[in-house]
């Protein structure tokens, strides 16, 4: 069956507050004594679960802050109305906690060189809702956003499998390249178990 577009009519409500909402939350972190940021940040030696969260919300500096702060918005843009906002906030949650996680199972050898001590930054979590809201697109219709998300996948695989990004970005020391894959992976098999329990509210997202 062809995938449909939904009507014009009935469109998703915007995502930019919940865009608007994110990026405050972090510009007030940044703004935190710096014990405070280290304390939410991933320490895989002094660790605690809500860290799985809290890590996302925190970064190592403002070039890094600012990366994340500019990818939310050209994200927004690109999957805006695919999906309730709601929905794009939990894909935003559970890839931030997948992200994390997987840097916690995974930074470390053999998969990397070396051992990932302390982990912050968005940058998994936003893989995550990149992902699901261009999955969202490509359930109603737009196949370009099956592409893109092929490619995303295969970037964040290709990135695991090297232990370090294919592009540096310059603005930490070492790139959380599991925490890409992590993020990735945990909504893609979130959307797929949805809409193998429910197609049809899977159609609509989690």
């Amino acid at each position: 069956m062809p995938l449909k577009r939904r009507p014009p009519g009935q469109e998703h409500a915007s995502s930019i507050p919940l865009a608007a909402l994110t990026i405050v939350v972090l510009g007030l972190v940044s703004l935190m004594p710096v014990l405070w940021q280290e304390a939410f940040a991933y320490q895989r030696y002094d660790f605690s679960y809500w860290q799985l969260l809290t890590a996302g919300l925190v970064h190592e500096n403002v070039s890094h802050l600012m990366l994340n702060l500019v990818a939310v918005a050209v994200i927004t843009v690109l999957i805006n109305r695919s999906a309730p906002p709601t929905t794009l906030a939990v894909y935003l949650l559970l890839g931030t906690i997948g992200a994390t996680g997987a840097e916690h199972l995974l930074s470390r050898p053999p998969a990397l060189d070396f051992v990932v001590v302390e982990t912050r930054g968005l940058s998994g979590g936003l893989h995550g809702l990149l992902v699901g809201g261009l999955l969202a697109l490509a359930r109603r219709g737009d196949q370009w956003a099956v592409w893109l998300v092929i490619a995303v996948t295969l970037k964040v695989g290709s990135e695991a499998a090297l232990g370090r990004p294919i592009i540096a970005s310059g603005t930490v020391e070492n790139v959380a390249v599991m925490a890409h894959l992590g993020g990735t992976l945990v909504i893609l098999f979130a959307v797929g178990l949805q809409r193998w329990i429910d197609p049809e509210r899977g159609a609509e997202g989690l």
